[in-house]
């Protein structure tokens, strides 16, 4: 197993053979350590020093459920910090089944130029293709698969990436060569775009085995995890709603975002639930699914296709955190608008949650109205023209506070909150404020704790612990879907790994695989200029109650910092392994 490095500038590549510790890790782990390696703290994030990697986890490609996601790291344009973000589909497989655990970008093609990177077993080779630029992501996958068949996936730079808008996201073909599972958070997507990058296609049919993938211990083992798994209560429930089921409980929380996080509660929520969303799914029928697989011989099956009025398909997948930024956040009780709307963003390539919460920015700086469908529709089409306004929508929502002098602006670290607002969902507040990522639902989430989660207490010890979870499980390239199912039983993967590369592990390996994983993040971030004084929310996250329940933000300066100095690796559990969460 291999890392893959290939200059753009040259087109030259190199290979370097991974260590034996480097075998069981992967994923964030991988990206989190060759930016560290590769790219200055200091460097422009859209300049040549940067690096994109694509990077897959040590269980993918051998018939594991859920195992197969592909991490994208660099230097984030939004935060100014490291970042990864990950996603579904077929490219994590693909690379595993060819022999790198990276793709490593480098350096940058000249102004203007355009180019494919072209990867199989042999390594990889750059293809010119001034004809494709400017192509949206559906007609680039439809004229790539028309071109190379089914043989490839693709991880796709949309028109917003070539245009260097801090929004955008690279997309990754699902198992029906949809463009449409995004790692979709930090702007990586413009990263990919200012280096002249409109793709990277990949062989989907590599024959390389890790040395433990056909022994009779890792089948039986492999079996029975994939059973744990199906039989879940959290995988069925995914299976049949989605992840669009989790709008009903952050609105009863009152922590759904709601016309630019002014309230909690949406009186709308009932017609963009995951029951309203099935219901409309199963009435319609045609191209409908409730329940769709976005890579091969996934049991939880937690991706939907939403068809139109006529049956055919609008969007694949249409899922919480778009139903309640494009939605709620928007003042949007249409499924057919929101649905357009992601669709939209999807062929643009830009972050449902960023453009989102920069269009709630917009609508409360006077420049569209909530609840205006319509308008919030053009405003996605100034982005898809290049107007000075669209560059505006695809900047984030930081920048457009800024320069529109807006108040309440909903990021930390120059990057959009997920949703969740953080005077009802405290846990997720603390990880929004202490995370490496910056204000990423997906580094730590909270919502399904067993707590109350309007109480400051133990959120900031419940944020720790799933921020490290969950780096953890994106270092290993693992589904976050996965953790309740199998969380509380550390062996299982820990079994899995060992089995497959022949390296003895315990039990408490994923935790110290996760506290390295921020260890290194944090302390780039450090270098960078990312402080502890950038480890907060806004203020008036900090002084506006939140409605209807008035809820408060109420997690002290100093609990934060307690945080941020664990994931430094400088706290507490640092100096006393024992005292560890």
């Amino acid at each position: 197993m291999d890392n893959l490095f290939i200059d753009l500038g040259t087109g030259r590549t190199t290979t370097e053979r991974l260590g034996e510790s480097d075998l069981v890790r992967g994923g964030r782990y991988a990206t989190a350590a060759i930016v560290q390696r590769l790219v200055p703290p200091s460097a422009d994030p859209l300049g040549p020093r940067n690096v994109v990697v694509l990077a897959g986890g040590p269980l993918a490609g051998v018939g594991l459920t859920s195992t197969g996601r592909l991490s994208v790291g660099g230097k984030s344009p939004l935060t100014g910090g490291i970042k990864e973000a990950n996603a579904g589909g077929t490219a994590g497989d693909s690379l595993a089944r060819l022999g790198w655990r990276t793709v490593v970008l480098t350096g940058r093609r000249p102004p203007g130029e355009r180019v494919l990177v072209v990867v199989d077993e042999s390594g990889a080779h750059l293809r010119p293709c001034p004809e494709l630029a400017g192509l949206g992501n559906f007609a680039l996958a439809e004229r790539l698969r028309a071109e190379y068949g089914s043989e490839y996936t693709l991880v796709a730079v949309g028109p917003a990436g070539e245009a260097g808008l801090a929004a955008a996201g690279a997309a990754v073909t699902d198992i029906d060569f949809r463009p449409s599972r995004f790692a979709a958070r930090g702007g990586l997507g413009a990263v990919l775009g200012t280096k002249g990058v409109k793709g990277v296609l990949i062989k989907r049919n590599g024959r390389r085995r890790p040395p433990g993938a056909d022994s009779p211990a890792f089948r039986e083992a492999r079996r029975a995890f994939n059973e744990t798994v199906r039989v879940s209560g959290r995988s069925r429930a995914l299976a049949e709603y989605g992840t669009a089921s989790t709008l009903a409980v952050v609105d009863h929380l009152g922590g759904l975002p709601t016309r630019n996080f002014s309230r909690g509660r949406f009186e709308g929520a009932d017609r963009i639930n995951g029951d309203a969303l099935h219901e409309l799914i199963q009435a319609r029928g045609g191209d409908g699914e409730c329940s769709h697989a976005c890579m091969a011989g996934c049991v939880i099956r937690c991706s939907n296709v939403v068809p139109g009025p006529d049956g055919r398909e609008t969007v694949s997948p249409l899922e919480y955190e778009t139903l309640a930024l494009m939605g709620s956040n928007l003042g949007l009780d249409d499924l057919d608008v929101i649905a357009r709307l992601n669709r939209l963003a999807n062929d643009l390539g830009l972050d449902t949650i960023e453009v989102g919460a920069t269009l709630g920015v917009l609508a409360e700086a006077g420049l569209a109205r909530f609840g205006d469908g319509a308008r919030f529709e053009e405003l996605l089409g100034e982005a898809a023209r290049g107007t000075v306004l669209g560059r505006l929508v695809g900047s984030g929502c930081a920048t457009a506070g800024r320069l529109l002098g807006v108040r309440r602006v909903p990021a930390a670290k120059g990057q959009a909150f997920g949703a969740y607002d953080p005077r009802a969902v405290k846990g997720t507040g603390v990880t929004f404020a202490t995370s490496p990522m910056g204000a990423d639902h997906t580094a730590g989430l909270t919502v399904f704790a067993d707590v109350d989660h309007s109480s400051k207490e133990g959120q900031a010890e419940l944020s720790l612990r799933m921020q490290v979870a969950r780096a953890a499980y994106d270092g290993l390239g693992l589904c976050a879907f996965l953790q309740s199912a199998v969380g509380s039983r550390p062996q299982l993967v820990t079994e899995l790994l060992s089995l497959l590369w022949g390296v003895e592990l315990s039990p408490e390996y994923l935790e110290a695989l996760g506290r390295e994983i921020l260890r290194v993040e944090t302390n780039y971030n450090r270098a960078a200029g990312l402080g502890p004084e950038q480890d907060r929310l806004p203020e008036f996250i900090q002084d506006e109650p939140l409605p209807p329940f008035d809820w408060r933000w109420d997690i002290s300066v100093a609990e934060l910092r307690a945080v941020a100095e664990e994931l430094a690796g400088t706290g507490e559990a640092a100096r006393n392994p024992r005292s560890r969460p």
